[in-house]
């Protein structure tokens, strides 16, 4: 087959030399081939060095933590907590310490309550007023019990909220709703929880301690030796001379900074000695706030109760000489709180005449407004006599009638 073979070839090389003009072509010179091979030798040494140079950019790259120089370790960031607050209602006007003038004098209750549609709702408020804004109250789930300078208890069923709160701003704080829980000394130290946030912060004296961030995988401990700080897969150390290290467990790359100017970077079997400043000293962990002040006692109304055998004489509406007193501290307390408006009621027991006690309940109510207008109180005031369609106690006792006889005073404070 081979013999066969080779004559079609030979024929047909002829015959395309025939149709080429029988000219052979001509070959490079040995130049043109010199200046060829130089030219990919130059092509293929470029590509080479432009791979080197990918490879080596790669490789310094991986050696840097991103956005930072190469040997540099990432600075531990501060601690920041949120602060806690519980508010008073900056729209309540008469509180503990606007009453305290009347707190001591007899014949004057002063109790928190609840109007709606001109009834008032006592509930079991009980409020009870002592000097310097000092006192308790417990209304439907809310219990307060002061000394009228942010010491005492608050505890507020509904809301889910207590603070126990010393003179000097330690204490406790929770918030049930919230997850949130603080218990502080008096120099900042103590723990601090907040299970909505995933965070926890125990610290000691001196700023030592420790703060776990679950939300974002932080854990961060701080001593007098080191603080260590971890998040998700870097974790890095600091001493106090400067020295410290970095590691990421997901890439590999561990830099540590020997705190005298060097800091060795490796990477698998890769290593390199670079020049780096020695790391800053972390910020210690913050001192907690202290625990908010227990808020002044408010309501919906506040109900100042007078006695009418304090005010007036039997059976009589004239205001007694020896009760302008009572009715001067009312002035003062109702001018120093900024009260725009308030409502004047007159109740009576049920000894005489409807007709006669409801005149009487009115011309009461009347005499004290005018009274208090005549002590610069400008608010406008509303009177109303109910007579003896609003008693408080039986009629049936001297002790209940007594109660019966009075004269109230309804301030909206919300």
């Amino acid at each position: 087959m081979k013999k066969k073979i080779y004559p079609v070839i030979a024929l047909s090389f002829a015959i395309m030399m025939s149709a080429c003009g029988g000219k052979k072509a001509a070959e490079p010179s040995s130049v043109e081939k010199e200046e060829t091979e130089k030219a990919t030798r130059e092509e293929t040494e470029k590509e080479t060095e432009e791979e080197t140079e990918k490879e080596e950019a790669s490789d310094a790259k991986a050696l840097i933590v991103p956005g930072y120089a190469l040997g540099e370790i990432p600075a531990i960031p501060a601690v920041e907590i949120n602060g806690l607050g519980i508010f008073e209602n900056p729209a309540a006007k008469i509180t503990m310490d606007k009453t305290e003038a009347l707190s001591s004098v007899p014949g004057i209750t002063v109790t928190p309550v609840k109007l709606e549609n001109d009834q008032i709702f006592r509930g079991n408020s009980v409020m009870q007023l002592g000097e310097g804004g000092a006192g308790q109250m417990s209304s439907d789930g809310l219990t307060v019990q002061t000394d009228g300078n942010g010491a005492g208890q608050y505890v507020d069923a509904e809301r889910g909220i207590t603070i126990q709160r010393n003179t000097d701003g330690s204490g406790q704080y929770v918030d049930e709703q919230k997850g949130i829980t603080l218990q502080v000394n008096s120099d900042g130290t103590g723990q601090y929880s907040d299970d909505g946030q995933g965070i926890t912060l125990q610290v000691s004296e001196g700023g030592n301690g420790i703060f776990t961030d679950t939300k974002k995988e932080i854990t961060m401990m701080v001593s007098d030796d080191s603080t260590s700080y971890t998040q998700g897969s870097i974790d890095i150390d600091v001493k106090p001379d400067g020295s410290g290290s970095y590691y990421n467990s997901e890439t590999g790359l561990s830099i540590k900074n020997d705190g005298q100017g060097k800091a060795v970077i490796s990477l698998g079997n890769d290593e390199k000695t670079v020049d780096a400043r020695p790391l800053e000293k972390p910020t210690k962990l913050p001192k907690l706030s202290m625990v908010p002040a227990v808020p002044s006692l408010e309501a919906n109304s506040l109900l100042i109760t007078l006695d009418s055998g304090v005010l007036f004489d039997v059976d009589k509406y004239d205001i007694r000489p020896d009760a302008e007193k009572i009715l001067n501290d009312l002035a003062t307390v109702l001018k120093e709180g900024g009260i725009t408006a308030f409502q004047i009621d007159g109740h009576t027991d049920s000894m005489d005449t409807d007709e006669h006690n409801q005149v009487l309940s009115e011309n009461r109510a009347n005499s004290v407004k005018s009274y208090l207008a005549s002590q610069g109180v400008t608010a406008e005031i509303t009177t109303h006599g109910y007579g003896e369609s609003r008693p408080v106690a039986t009629n049936d006792t001297a002790e209940g009638r007594q109660q019966n006889r009075r004269v109230e005073i309804i301030v909206p404070t919300a």
